[in-house]
């Protein structure tokens, strides 16, 4: 099977982070895979040094992978949480169902059994569209504790979807074709650098080069039925049985924070919302990163500190 590790993606990746953002790992992940619904789920396992608080579960988006979300893995592992990273149905190195349709509702459904399997306190944390990914499968299962996202896009709202397109006619004629002829643009598979703003992922030219460039990434091609299948599922009503924790960036040229504050405002439960600083889409820059560092800190403490 491929693997991330010594892998040209993974190499440019620690490289950039190093030399841009000063974001270095003292170890890295073990890889392996399960079996769910069908799917070789590829995840990036990473142990904590201390005894085991809970199960971190990292949501990536509809541009990266789980081995994008390093960073924050690290991070939550330092905390003494036992993190997994997959790469779900389609994206990075999972190997899909037999005859897989690239249905949307596959991805919630996968972190959800996913969260099944673990004992103890289970944390979901997504960025981008992982954000509502996670909303989604805490929806659909009661063995989540709390939810972490860097965004919640209700990408059901034809506003929002136009705005994450790349281009606002290339969103407007998307809308257009799923309305008028579904069955043909259903078979239209684009790479994601020509279908969303991969430039506005993050900061620095070298780092926007690699997520557009990169063939697990930008270059990676995606039937529009994927996109049909997010967008007919629409988060009208957001019931949660945990806490939910908004930590938006203050900068995000791709998202900004007043899409994601539609859907929170709509969220029923304990939550709250915290903008950064700055930070892009995926924050690494400081003090963006270190912001929300804290803010997970206290919120796994807090998690940790109620009964299981």
């Amino acid at each position: 099977m491929n693997t991330y590790q010594g892998s040209a993606s993974w190499l440019q990746y620690r490289e950039i982070l190093a030399e841009q953002f000063d974001i270095n790992f003292e170890c890295e992940p073990v890889e392996t895979w399960r079996s769910i619904r069908g799917h070789d789920i590829h995840i990036d396992e990473w142990q904590p040094e201390e005894p085991k608080k809970g199960t971190f579960i990292l949501v990536h988006g509809a541009g990266g992978n789980g081995r994008v979300l390093a960073p924050f893995a690290a991070f939550a592992a330092k905390q003494g949480w036992h993190v997994l990273a997959p790469d779900l149905p389609g994206y990075g190195l999972t190997q899909p169902a037999k005859g897989f349709r690239w249905e949307y509702e596959e991805w919630p459904a996968v972190v959800a059994d996913l969260a099944d399997e673990c004992t103890g306190h289970v944390v979901l944390m997504g960025l981008s569209l992982g954000g509502m990914t996670a909303v989604f499968a805490a929806e659909a299962t009661r063995n989540v504790s709390g939810i972490i996202a860097t965004t919640l896009l209700d990408m059901g709202d034809p506003g929002i979807f136009i705005r994450a397109a790349r281009w606002r006619w290339l969103g407007l004629a998307t809308l257009l074709g799923f309305h008028l002829m579904p069955w043909i643009v259903d078979r239209v598979a684009m790479p994601l650098w020509l279908i969303a703003p991969m430039n506005k992922m993050t900061g620095g030219a070298a780092m926007r080069d690699y997520f557009s460039t990169d063939r697990l990434l930008g270059r990676l091609r995606i039937p529009s039925r994927f996109f049909r299948k997010i967008y007919a599922r629409k988060a009208v009503s957001i019931r949660l049985r945990c806490p939910l924790l908004l930590v938006h960036p203050g900068a995000d040229a791709w998202t900004p924070t007043p899409l994601s504050k539609l859907a929170f405002d709509r969220v029923r439960g304990d939550k709250r919302l915290r903008e950064m600083t700055n930070g892009s889409h995926l924050p690494l820059e400081q003090p963006a990163l270190q912001e929300l560092q804290q803010e997970v800190r206290s919120f796994l403490t807090s998690i940790a500190k109620t009964s299981g």
